[in-house]
């Protein structure tokens, strides 16, 4: 069984044995076949769980990987961050089930990695930012209106609160991405 250190793919911007220009075959290959499918006529998504493939049609080439359902806004947020099957699995770090992460939590495990990164606008003109890690070029993007959850012991929602935060520190990890660059 393969183990993906999300640290890993992190720091070099490799998803195990994947990278970008690996092939869908190469996926599933090392993956397993049983997997959720996403067609978009120039390009196709290969989905286990909430990690996500991209790869262009014409080429079976991969262009794209991420999970960008990180926030803990529900009660199935531990089938969101975690994955396995016979196959392989995923080490997930510093992401917690039940738990946001914040834009300074992110920060602060980067630091304490040494993992060199710059925090640069979400896009050209844009007043929110995103972490681009300068080796990797893996980014992390963020979300300033999210929701809490209360849930009881059995993991079900018991109670709920729409939260919006002005400060970029607080905002909450919404995904992580490589795309090629």
């Amino acid at each position: 069984m393969i183990i993906i250190q999300l640290k890993e793919f992190i720091k070099s911007g490799k998803f195990g044995p994947i990278t970008i220009g690996s092939t869908k075959d190469d996926i599933t290959n090392l993956f397993g076949g049983k997997f959720d499918f996403g067609d978009f006529e120039e390009s196709q998504i290969i989905k286990y769980g909430w990690y996500e493939f991209f790869y262009w049609t014409a080429t079976g080439k991969v262009f794209g990987i991420q999970n960008d359902h990180l926030q803990a806004d529900f009660s199935g947020h531990n089938a969101m961050i975690n994955f396995k099957n016979r196959f392989w699995t995923i080490d997930k770090w510093f992401l917690k089930e039940n738990k946001n992460i914040t834009f300074a939590q992110v920060v602060e495990y980067l630091d304490q990695e040494n993992i060199p990164f710059n925090i640069v606008p979400a896009y050209e003109g844009c007043d929110e930012n995103i972490i681009k890690c300068v080796n990797s070029h893996v980014t992390f993007d963020f979300a300033n209106e999210y929701r809490t959850v209360e849930l009881n012991a059995k993991g079900k929602i018991i109670n709920w609160k729409e939260v919006s935060v002005e400060d970029q520190s607080d905002y909450v990890l919404n995904g992580i991405r490589l795309f090629q660059y």
